[in-house]
């Protein structure tokens, strides 16, 4: 067959027509797959997947439309076709048809992605939304001066140098962290996309809304070490820098290759941003002993994760004896003896643990009185004690040494935690949230942050917002089983969610009538007596139950009894605590915290106000 009778014979079969309509619709939907999956975070692979799909249809599609013909009688083989040529001709018309409007939408499409702005976000969603653990706007795009840190992979022979690899990619954050003008993700978020090789770097950049992505690798052999690293474009996908440091393994060669990394980065983000002339990569050398360093680095990914306390406890006496100067390494020891009464990992009595906290918190400050954690540690445990009446502290200096720490490491969401939670104490619930939110703006998934946040919106009285921020905190997976909100729960009658979580292993397991707590919390009003000496019976019976703090006094506080149980800060200022509020035990609470001193010279909370007494002393009361 001849050139011309080729290109006659496609014509007559319509295969050209059928080319052009599949050409512009297969763009289409491309398109809309690239609009829409984002959305439900379907990985960038699916897109791949489309494309190639459409790619490997395109010449089955051809040999289709060659081979068999449209006719009034249904599909039929070319040459088994008896088509007249006016039938054939409304089948062309009708293709022509359908490629002009898969056309039209396919300019529609353009013109929109082009022209049409994003919604603004109004101020109440950004609220909801930053407390939910989630963007304030995520069709933006991210400030070009942000980056992530994702966890270097270990290329170590055995393979068992995970916690020093993920220690280097730790470090270089932190450096970063104090660059002026450079937006860092936090190491909760981005290490969150370990092994995420099916979301490829733009989608984990597209995640945690920055425009950078540092990776790398590290290979610890013998007496050398090879770190590898490489600054992408999260959009682009393109590398803008990489290099590879090979040094014999010391402290010192460690600490450098950090301090190398960090200045490699922002000269490479400076061809393309502005950053401040003071932005420079600051770091100090923590200490000159490598096994120390290598010790507090395993210590240190089991204290982040809040495992095997015990273990990490090991190393870092391990870490001390070979450094007795190694503030970092008394710091975390004394964070790890502080969260001793809630994780329980260390078999050593209370008194022992505040010993302990108080005195490897002093260790850490008199070789840096500048450490962060160490002075957020001792301030918060000073708040634990009085809290739970075993000691008496001043609230204002608690939070003022709070502040300090937060001044000194403002990204650090324990202390922002921590100092919200203070301000729970005084009733300043507005200034909690605030506290709560910003550290959910920092580190979207540090759960503590977000549990107390929608908590602070639920005790504000805006349980709309509370609602949706647990709702959106489920979705995100930052919400722990030792917490749950049951006046939320209550409020919005949602039985069964109460149910289930009055049965988790925090709050009462084995307790055989929680339909009778379900009935108690719709009337919390009533004489529940019975019922709190009931589950108190129970707790003192369970020995992993009676030492808890936290989770039964949740439930039984509201009900008018177990006061000698300790509700969260946060929590005692919302309606259902209204009767606790009034007890003496409240009373004694306050005055542990010397709380009343505070309101007097910073004002009362709505709830309370000063009074005076018949004897004439000053006193308090509160609804």
């Amino acid at each position: 067959m001849s050139r011309h009778g080729l290109w006659s014979e496609l014509k007559r079969r319509n295969v050209v027509r059928v080319a052009l309509f599949y050409i512009v619709a297969a763009w289409v939907v491309v398109q809309v797959a690239e609009t829409l999956l984002p959305v439900f975070n379907v990985p960038d692979a699916a897109i791949r997947v489309i494309v190639l799909v459409l790619a490997l249809g395109f010449p089955i599609t051809l040999v289709f439309a060659w081979a068999f013909e449209l006719t009034p009688e249904g599909l039929k083989r070319d040459r088994d076709a008896n088509v007249d040529p006016a039938t054939k001709q409304q089948t062309a018309q009708k293709l022509n048809w359908a490629t002009l409007i898969a056309a039209v939408l396919a300019i529609g499409l353009l013109v929109a992605d082009r022209l049409v702005p994003e919604p603004a976000l109004t101020a109440n969603s950004t609220n909801v939304v930053a407390v939910a653990g989630g963007s304030e706007d995520a069709t933006a795009d991210p400030d070009p001066a942000s980056i992530a840190v994702l966890p270097f992979e270990d290329l170590s022979p055995s393979g068992d140098q995970g916690y020093f690899s993920d220690g280097i990619a730790e470090e270089i954050l932190n450096v970063l962290v104090r660059i002026d003008g450079l937006e860092v993700a936090s190491r909760t978020s981005a290490f969150r996309f370990r092994d995420r090789d099916d979301i490829g770097i733009p989608g984990i950049a597209r995640e945690l809304e920055v425009r950078h992505v540092l990776e790398g690798s590290v290979r610890k052999a013998g007496d050398a070490i090879r770190v590898t690293a490489q600054l992408i474009d999260g959009q682009s996908d393109k590398h803008l820098w990489s290099d590879t440091y090979d040094r014999s393994l010391t402290a010192e060669n460690v600490f450098a290759i950090q301090d190398e990394i960090a200045t490699a980065i922002v000269a490479a983000l400076r061809e393309s941003i502005t950053l401040p002339v003071s932005a420079r990569p600051e770091s100090s050398m923590q200490t000159e002993s490598l096994d120390a360093y290598e010790l507090f680095l395993e210590a240190r990914a089991l204290y982040n994760q809040r495992k095997s306390l015990d273990r990490a406890d090991a190393l870092l006496e391990r870490a001390v004896e070979l450094d007795p100067e190694f503030a970092g390494a008394w710091a975390i020891r004394a964070a790890i003896y502080m969260l001793n009464s809630e994780y329980g990992f260390i078999d050593v009595t209370r008194d022992i643990a505040v010993q302990q906290v108080q005195a490897f918190s002093e260790n850490a400050l008199t070789t840096d009185p500048d450490n962060a954690l160490a002075l957020s540690v001792q301030a918060f445990n000073q708040q634990i004690e009085a809290r739970d009446g075993r000691a008496e502290h001043d609230i204002q200096t608690i939070i003022d040494d709070l502040k300090r720490a937060l001044a000194l490491d403002p990204k650090n969401g324990s202390t922002r935690n921590w100092l919200g939670i203070s301000y729970g104490e005084t009733g300043e619930i507005e200034l909690a949230l605030a506290q709560f939110t910003r550290c959910v703006e920092d580190d979207p998934f540090y759960s503590p942050c977000v549990e107390n946040a929608y908590d602070s919106l639920a005790v504000l009285g805006r349980m709309d917002e509370a609602l949706a921020a647990y709702r959106r905190a489920l979705e995100s997976g930052t919400v722990t089983e030792q917490w749950v909100n049951f006046a939320l729960l209550a409020h919005f009658d949602m039985e069964l969610h109460f149910l289930f979580a009055t049965n988790l292993p925090f709050y009462l397991p084995g307790w055989t009538r929680h339909d009778e707590l379900w009935d108690a919390w719709q009337n919390l009003d009533a004489n529940h007596d019975a019922l709190v000496q009931d589950i108190l019976a129970f707790i003192d019976g369970r020995d992993d139950l009676d030492k808890l703090s936290g989770g039964p006094a949740h439930l039984i506080v509201p009900l008018g009894g177990g006061y000698d149980q300790v509700p969260l800060s946060v929590l005692i200022w919302g309606p259902v605590y209204a009767r606790y509020r009034g007890s003496e035990a409240f009373k004694a609470r306050v005055r542990a915290l010397r709380i009343d001193d505070y309101w007097r010279r910073n004002g009362f909370p709505p709830q309370c106000r000063s009074i005076v007494m018949a004897n004439g002393e000053d006193d308090f009361e509160c609804d």
